[in-house]
């Protein structure tokens, strides 16, 4: 495996600084992270100068992520962050594309590029995530939604950016309290899509970038997802709002990784 084992998640709208930071101290103390894995979280805006102050001395496999970014650097856009400023406060790696991003701020495909684009350039990682809608499922476009989504995502990225990229897939009808749990067989042929369209598009540099999968993984399920061969770790919600429940996911995610390595 080429690959590394990513594994994070996005605390959404949820958590005080105080309590942002205290996670990042349980969670830092708890788990073990081997050196083919990369963690990350992603609290809000509000919670990563916190992070960043008691993370200063985190190892390189362990990332402080953002929720999102302006694809300006500076500017009249009252209440956006730039590049700029999450660089100053030491965060590693920015989520563009969520699917709540998508549905309820409205950010299509086009200016979702501009900031890959933008975090790219500015020597950030980007976590840029796609997903299609149970709608868009029902008419049977998944495969074409995703691709349309990854094509016009990674428009004008190169590959010496490529090792700064992790694609997430979370199919919308998925994700969330309410949605419906996607199996391992839902999710093999969508990735390979991915993969495909990624090598269509960087050539052999196009396998080594990772893709994690999210959406209503728990530590029950998380080995059978990162078993696939597609799939290289988990981008996980409300499982792992507890720093218990982010080792045990973690864990499980880790055993099926290390399977398909092995070829066990």
């Amino acid at each position: 495996m080429t690959r590394p084992y990513v594994f994070g998640s996005n605390f959404k709208m949820n958590q005080t600084p105080i309590e942002s930071a205290e996670f990042y101290r349980e969670l830092a103390a708890s788990i073990e992270i081997p050196p083919d894995a990369r963690v990350f979280i992603i609290p809000p805006f509000t919670s990563l100068a916190s992070v960043a102050e008691v993370a200063a001395d985190r190892s390189g496999n362990f990332w402080l992520a953002a929720q999102n970014i302006h694809w300006a650097a500076e500017g009249a856009f009252t209440g956006e962050i730039s590049a700029r400023m999450l660089q100053a406060l030491g965060v590693d790696l920015v989520l563009i594309g969520h699917a709540e991003r998508r549905q309820h701020f409205h950010e299509g495909d086009v200016d979702l590029n501009r900031k890959v684009m933008a975090a790219l350039g500015a020597g950030l990682r980007v976590l840029l995530a796609i997903g299609e809608t149970a709608e868009e499922r029902g008419y049977g476009v998944s495969d074409e939604t995703v691709l349309r989504q990854l094509k016009i995502g990674l428009h004008g990225v190169t590959r010496n950016q490529l090792d700064r990229l992790t694609l997430g897939y979370e199919p919308v009808w998925s994700i969330g309290a309410g949605g419906t749990p996607a199996t391992p067989s839902d999710v093999e042929p969508i990735a390979a899509v991915m993969r495909g369209a990624l090598g269509k598009r960087f050539g052999n540099s196009g396998q080594d970038v990772p893709i994690l999968y999210g959406g209503s993984v728990s530590p029950d399920n998380a080995g059978s997802f990162t078993s696939l061969t597609d799939i290289d770790g988990l981008f996980v919600g409300r499982a792992a709002w507890a720093v218990d429940g982010f080792i045990a996911t973690f864990d499980a995610g880790l055993v099926g990784y290390r399977a398909k390595s092995t070829g066990s």
